[in-house]
């Protein structure tokens, strides 16, 4: 990353924080050759807060929800209310999000559960390879269950107040060689970006190597791995498409994301602010994010189908067979993952989970949420 962007997001995350504080005076140097000081004029309202996403810019979720609705918010509030965003890792690294809400160097900032094992353990059963089929249903899902449980929001960060939760689409196998089927991926160095989906590539016989999301093209174009374990829809803003022209289409599960606002900035609104922030959030924008991923996932397939790119599909026999050696995350996660809570809570979690996708997934297939969706 060039020094001077480096520096500049330095400086935009000391102004973020003084903020809340009613203070906006920074001076600062950069080796002699950069330098500005002096008073600065107090911020008025709430102008260009941060909104960390996990996406890069051209992300179908970015420019098709986040970006558009953020006119909305300044049009509703006559610019008194604005948002910036920012791409992962942009003002801090992804491992440092749970940390950044709580201290305020973020305003609105994504966690991905995933990121942070042993943190935000229950609503990691929304994770489950095959508890939701796509982003629409475990985007519901996954909303549903945070306000359903208390016990869910008590893992989110300190210091945070929840705006929404979403999932990725389903996650697929490309390769810069062609993998048609299992035994054909078994050996193969698959990318992971999470330690979720770590493990499920280990239980497929794969060999995962764990890394940052940006770095993935680099490490594909230099042969450092064959082939990345995500969804269809980051490929293109990721430049992935350029390296894998080979997928294997499995829908083995989904991934959540929870977007927390820093409690202390939160706080500081005026309540007419908060009360339509919240009813723009929750379902909402749970429902509106994951169409946008299923409706990117839908697009990207047919332009990279164009693009020369080749798709296997397994039957439904060979699905099920491919999936067999994940049956048992289940009884993992509550052992594992849950095994300093009351056993109770973390079955009714479960239980609860698979009704709701149930419920939800029966919705979305019966044309629900919209025809492009429906089986």
């Amino acid at each position: 990353m060039p020094v001077l962007e480096t520096f500049l997001q330095v400086c935009f995350k000391e102004l973020n924080m003084l903020k809340k504080f009613g203070v906006l005076a920074l001076a600062f140097a950069m080796g002699g050759m950069l330098a500005i000081s002096g008073p600065a004029e107090a911020a008025k309202g709430f102008k260009g807060l941060s909104f960390m996403g996990s996406y890069a810019e051209k992300h179908p979720t970015v420019v098709n929800v986040w970006k558009p609705w953020f006119k909305i918010v300044e049009e509703k509030f006559g610019g008194k209310l604005t948002f910036d965003y920012f791409a992962t890792n942009a003002l801090y690294p992804e491992a440092e999000a749970i940390a950044a809400i709580t201290d305020g160097r973020v305003d609105f900032g994504v966690v991905r559960p995933a990121v942070y094992p042993g943190k935000m353990n229950l609503l990691g059963v929304v994770a489950l390879p095959g508890m939701c089929p796509n982003a629409l249903v475990g985007s519901l899902v996954a909303e549903d269950i945070v306000e359903h449980f208390k016990e869910v929001r008590d893992e989110m960060p300190a210091n945070s107040v929840h705006y929404f939760a979403w999932a990725s689409a389903a996650y697929q196998i490309h390769t810069i060689k062609p993998v048609k089927n299992m035994e054909e991926l078994k050996g193969k160095k698959i990318i992971v970006w999470d330690a979720t989906t770590l493990e499920w590539i280990k239980a497929l016989g794969a060999n995962p190597i764990r890394m940052s999301s940006p770095d993935t093209y680099l490490a594909l174009s230099k042969g450092m791995a064959d082939g990345v374990l995500c969804p269809l829809a980051p490929l293109k803003s990721y430049k992935i498409t350029e390296a894998t022209k080979y997928h294997l289409i499995l829908n083995l599960g989904v991934n959540t994301f929870c977007m927390e606002a820093n409690k202390d900035l939160w706080e500081s609104m005026p309540k007419d602010m908060r009360d339509w922030l919240t009813a723009e959030g929750g379902m909402k924008m749970a429902e509106a994010n994951g169409k946008s991923l299923e409706d990117g996932a839908m697009a990207d397939t047919k332009w990279m189908e164009a693009q020369g790119h080749q798709f296997f599909y397994l039957t439904d026999e060979e699905r099920s067979a491919a999936l067999a050696p994940l049956a048992s995350f289940a009884d993992m996660w509550k052992s594992t993952d849950c095994k300093n809570m009351d056993a109770k809570v973390v079955d009714e979690v479960l239980r609860y989970a698979r009704e709701r996708s149930k419920y939800y997934t029966d919705a979305v297939y019966s044309g629900k949420y919209g025809d492009a969706y429906k089986k």
